[in-house]
């Protein structure tokens, strides 16, 4: 193994082997108690791997090195032997996409399903959007104004959900904090709920507005922001925006079902706007920090 470089910061690091990784050139990281060591596998690619590297410290943001971090997925682990692929290895890279509250929402809306499939109409009724929000103050269910989100109709829309959910989501809560998740998770939910129900009535359930909130905040952060450390694949956005499009369409509703279209659009523009401005005041904040 040869030592390539090393940075004190995980991401960084994760972007330039992802990178390395994407045009062939195998390593790996170390990990030290102060620093993320870069090793080649291969001596060959030294002089490559050198070049690349210029370029990587000559522009650390460019597009190319993220979207590269986001295709690979690359975890790191400090006893990790390179050679081997294991369960025990794809369990943990799945949890290095993610945190504890993207796997505590993934766990309700599995168990919320279960139950839904279980019991039927007491569950509905009891995680559904109410049918007239002014009852509320007699009921004081207020939950059920966030709760559509984990109701789920077919094996199909559940796990569709969830892949985007555990990518996105995770994304957000291992580059920024589960704070931060927290945040755009309840804004999104909360409002793309609302717009649903007043477009269409009660009735509707899944965590689509949800995840096309934080597709619209990983989108637009890191244009405002580009000192973050992500960035989402330009394929992904136009393959989501076309989804929506397509539900609109209302092409798909004999097979898939009536889509919330109305949750999906507001659930995306809500996470435009929130990705604008954290991504403003997270730069103001950071480049605060980094003149003191």
């Amino acid at each position: 193994m040869i030592e390539l470089t090393a940075f004190k910061e995980q991401r960084i690091a994760l972007a330039l082997s992802d990178y390395l990784r994407s045009l062939g050139i195998a390593n790996h990281i170390e990990v030290e108690p102060d620093r993320f060591a870069i090793m080649l596998k291969s001596a060959d690619d030294t002089e490559r791997a050198n070049h690349e590297l210029d370029g990587f410290l000559h522009n650390p943001n460019d597009a190319r090195y993220w979207q590269a971090s986001w295709q690979t997925g690359q975890f790191v682990k400090a006893t990790a032997n390179p050679n081997d692929t294991s369960i025990n290895d794809i369990l943990h890279n799945l949890w290095a996409r993610s945190g504890v509250f993207t796997l505590l929402i993934s766990v309700i809306c599995i168990v919320a399903y279960i139950a839904l499939e279980a019991a039927g109409q007491p569950v509905f009724d009891a995680l559904s959007y109410p049918q007239y929000i002014n009852d509320l103050k007699n009921t004081h269910e207020y939950w059920r104004l966030l709760t559509p989100v984990f109701l789920h109709f077919g094996a199909l829309h559940i796990i569709f959900n969830l892949i985007w959910w555990w990518d996105l989501g995770g994304l957000i809560e291992r580059t920024q904090s589960k704070m931060q998740l927290l945040g755009v998770f309840l804004a999104t939910a909360l409002l793309s709920n609302f717009a649903q129900y007043m477009s269409f009535g009660a009735g509707f359930g899944g965590l689509s507005g949800v995840v096309y909130g934080l597709l619209g905040y990983i989108w637009l952060y890191p244009l405002v922001n580009p000192r973050v450390g992500f960035r989402i694949n330009p394929a992904i956005v136009m393959f989501m925006v076309g989804w929506l499009v397509v539900g609109y369409s209302g092409i798909l509703d004999n097979v898939l079902g009536k889509m919330a279209n109305t949750a999906h659009l507001i659930g995306l523009l809500t996470g435009i706007v929130l990705g604008v401005v954290f991504g403003l005041l997270h730069r103001v904040t950071d480049g605060d920090k980094k003149g003191m």
